[in-house]
């Protein structure tokens, strides 16, 4: 089976939906051969055991409708329960005198339905556009769905399966979107609400439920292969709504009985708060819905089984574990933290807890597969890092420290050498040591400084290196001749 466009039948019913241009002749061409399935379906509500007041007539609706699934019909030999019904009945619905048919409720005792045989020509004209519409899409899903399973069939890798399937994705979710723009809904259950009057904006409704219908189907078939960019079925979620949102209150009214750091409550309702104020005109994707959803059943069963064991670095590590990666909780669990760093009465403790946590969150492992926020470096990662950072600064900072201590107790140690030098002459010797050669070092600036601090004269105890670098380069010639003096002395020694 070859299809040029997939969606081509969605185009054709758009156009013909919008320009009014459905010809009768069309129309029974789908609908005269469904004849044996057209009835006209009751619904009726038993209200009491007063059979003269017990019952009510909820709505009437045709078998192709789109809101109507397969019923189990009875035949009107076995309708004997609701044969004191039938009077009643007669009063406030409008046989036709056509074969009548009775099927129960499946899931509410209550209420049963009366189905009279219908002929298609029977059928209000604004009716039957809106099952034409549907028996068309329905057909048309048929035929799209087979033609999509050709197609992997004949994919020979799963590249290809994947390229085709998210285009497919991306073309059901433009039509999507066109059909909530000109459906305009006010909410997720207007999008599947039909009216009475079988106008425009009901068929749009019923192109827009196929269409879900066959991204339900892709999601069903093919999930490992669709783009979780993309936007999740709306009866996806209202599908899961009913357990979500019991879910979501309890998990609301729990944090709320709890003592709990504003910050930290804050946090832990923030992708809650995403999913349950969630709009038509907004877009979830798989990846946020699919985290949401996870989110909140990890955090009712975490409130479940620890209520009231849990402290703040528990809570820390909670929302590590479920991967929430926003910089507002990396700045929470940092100050956390640091408060655990207070505690330690040195650095060499400080230290220690630091590798502690680096090894702990290093080694931290996690069931929960995508994190928080998509474009956001992973939570793991982040607090990694600034402990890496928090241990680096330490480590440099000690290192420095004990340097300048080091330094100062070699500064204030008394035994310093004694030279019979003034500081001019001792900065005119230095000179011509380093011009002779005799002293290697080439930095002027680093000899003189060790020579301040470990050499002392007659008039000064500290040595100013300031000072003994200006004399160096202005050394007068009376400290000069002063200067050869002892030189001489000391050749004159040394010839013994």
């Amino acid at each position: 089976m070859k299809i040029a466009y997939l969606l081509e039948c969605y185009d054709v019913v758009f156009r013909q939906t919008m320009t009014s241009s459905i010809s009768k002749e069309t129309i029974f061409e789908v609908l005269k051969p469904l004849e044996n399935s057209s009835f006209r379906i009751f619904e009726i509500e038993i209200q009491n055991e007063d059979v003269e007041k017990s019952i009510k007539l909820n709505k009437t609706i045709h078998s192709l409708h789109p809101e109507i699934q397969p019923l189990e019909l009875k035949s009107i030999l076995h309708f004997e329960e609701y044969l004191d019904y039938i009077p009643k009945l007669k009063a406030i619905i409008k046989f036709t005198g056509k074969t009548i048919y009775i099927a129960k409720h499946i899931n509410n005792s209550n209420i049963f339905y009366v189905c009279e045989k219908c002929d298609i020509n029977e059928i209000p004209a604004r009716e039957r556009n809106l099952l034409y519409t549907n028996e068309v899409l329905k057909n048309g899903n048929l035929t799209i769905k087979r033609a999509i399973k050709e197609k992997v069939f004949k994919c020979r890798s799963n590249v290809k399966i994947q390229h085709f399937i998210q285009k497919t994705q991306q073309a059901l979710e433009c039509q999507l979107h066109q059909l909530i723009k000109v459906i305009a809904p006010k909410n997720k259950k207007e999008l599947y609400d039909y009216s009475s009057n079988y106008n425009k904006i009901d068929s749009y409704k019923c192109q827009f439920y196929h269409l879900e219908k066959l991204l339900i189907f892709l999601e069903s078939e093919y999930a490992e292969y669709l783009d979780d960019k993309l936007m999740v079925p709306y009866r996806t979620i209202l599908k899961d709504e009913v357990e979500l949102t019991e879910k979501m209150q309890w998990v609301r009214n729990s944090l709320l009985s709890m003592v709990m750091d504003k910050e930290l409550l804050q946090l832990l309702f923030d992708p809650i708060i995403k999913l349950n104020n969630f709009h038509l005109k907004d877009k979830i994707s798989y990846y946020q819905y699919n985290y949401a959803k996870n989110y909140v059943l990890e955090l009712a069963n975490c409130l479940a089984t620890y209520s009231t064991d849990f402290t703040q670095l528990d809570w820390c590590n909670w929302l590590m574990m479920m991967r929430v990666n926003t910089f507002q909780c990396f700045d929470f669990i940092t100050a956390q933290l640091k408060k655990e760093f207070l505690n330690c009465v040195s650095e060499i403790e400080k230290l220690d807890l630091l590798f502690e946590y680096l090894k702990i969150y290093n080694q931290f492992k996690t069931t929960q597969v995508a994190s928080y926020q998509e474009n956001l470096p992973d939570i793991q990662f982040q607090v990694y890092t600034w402990l890496e950072e928090e241990i680096e600064f330490l480590s440099r900072k000690k290192e420095l420290t004990q340097l300048i201590e080091n330094r100062t107790e070699l500064i204030g140690n008394n035994n310093k050498i004694h030279l019979d030098f003034s500081v001019s002459q001792l900065a005119c010797i230095v000179d011509l040591m380093m011009k002779a050669g005799i002293i290697k070092n080439t930095n002027r600036k680093e000899v003189l400084q060790i020579i301040a601090e470990v050499v002392k004269t007659d008039m000064t105890e500290s040595i100013s290196v300031d000072s003994l670098r200006s004399k160096c380069y202005n050394i007068e010639t009376s400290t000069s001749e002063a200067v050869a003096k002892k030189i001489e002395l000391m050749l004159e020694l040394a010839k013994g």
